[in-house]
């Protein structure tokens, strides 16, 4: 049994550890024990039972959820109705003055009333559950689509990032935002096949990759684009904050100590990268063409100073 939830759920045990404590309390106060030939011990069980089955709900809800609206009303629900059980159940040791007959007129208040919240949890639980239904076939479909998963580098294909880049433009029209898009190249990368062989291409291709998730944010999606190349969706970034992460990235690949087979000689790869940024005016073709012409002037640049 799975208990990791129970810590979040300590103020509602302690909200109702003192629910339970003041009823017993207030009705042991004011009302009198009934003769033991007075007990009916059958009802007195029954209504035990029942009382206690919604304890048991209660705690089986609060360790299978977290913390959250939907737990919180299914539990005013169960211990509204829990207080009704509880309260009948104490009617049969108890026995009220006059005065204060109104607890057994009452007692049958909360249950409905708690079952009226606990209707609509359920149907809160049931929109969640259909949610997260959608969620899990969707990434059940992506992972069946191997279009969608470069086999090399464990990113993301170029038909994902294209889909993903189509959704973007929408949401940036709609909500007048603007997102940027990075493009990176590994330098020289065909002499690095030919001279040590596409195997050992592929795990540099594969350790690239990684270097450029562990530098970018739980937001931003990169996909390996053609080749050498990779293109890293960053939404809602201004161009100066994806010109930072840029340079981050470039700096972290320069470091990374490359090995080829059981040579202990590093081998460190450099990297060009440029970014833009776009709105929802341009379609993804226009934004691949601006950002593949703007690479290719910024590998220009770089050759140009290797030259010099």
């Amino acid at each position: 049994m799975n208990l990791s939830f129970l810590k979040f759920h300590r103020h509602l045990f302690f909200i109702l550890l003192v629910v339970i404590t003041t009823i017993v309390g207030f009705t042991a106060h004011i009302g009198e024990l009934k003769p033991i030939v007075d007990l009916d011990l059958f009802d007195a069980a029954g209504e035990g039972g029942i009382t206690l089955m919604t304890l048991v709900w209660i705690f089986f809800i609060l360790i299978s959820r977290p913390a959250g609206k939907v737990t919180t009303l299914l539990f005013m629900g169960l211990t509204l109705t829990h207080v009704s059980m509880l309260l009948d159940f104490i009617d049969e040791f108890y026995v009220y003055p006059d005065n204060n007959t109104w607890i057994t007129t009452i007692e049958s208040l909360p249950a409905p009333v708690g079952m009226v919240i606990m209707s609509f949890a359920l149907y809160l639980w049931h929109q969640e559950q259909m949610t997260i239904n959608t969620q899990l076939r969707n990434t059940e479909r992506y992972y069946r689509d191997h279009s969608l998963t470069d086999y090399i580098t464990g990113l993301y294909s170029a038909k994902y990032m294209k889909d993903q880049l189509q959704r973007e433009i929408s949401n940036a029209a709609i909500h007048q935002e603007s997102f940027s898009v990075m493009l990176i190249d590994i330098r020289k990368f065909d002499r690095f096949n030919r001279e040590y062989g596409d195997q050992q291409g592929d795990i540099l291709l594969r350790e690239t990759a990684q270097v450029i998730l562990m530098n970018l944010r739980d937001e931003d999606l990169a996909c390996r684009y053609a080749s050498d190349r990779f293109i890293i969706l960053m939404p809602n970034t201004s161009i100066q904050n994806s010109e930072t992460l840029a340079a981050q990235i470039e700096h972290s690949i320069a470091n990374l100590a490359f090995k080829v087979g059981k040579s202990t000689s590093a081998k460190y790869q450099h990297v060009a990268s440029c970014v833009m940024q776009f709105d929802g005016n341009d379609d993804y073709l226009t934004i691949l063409e601006k950002l593949n012409d703007r690479m290719l002037a910024t590998k220009h640049h770089l050759n140009s100073k290797d030259v010099a």
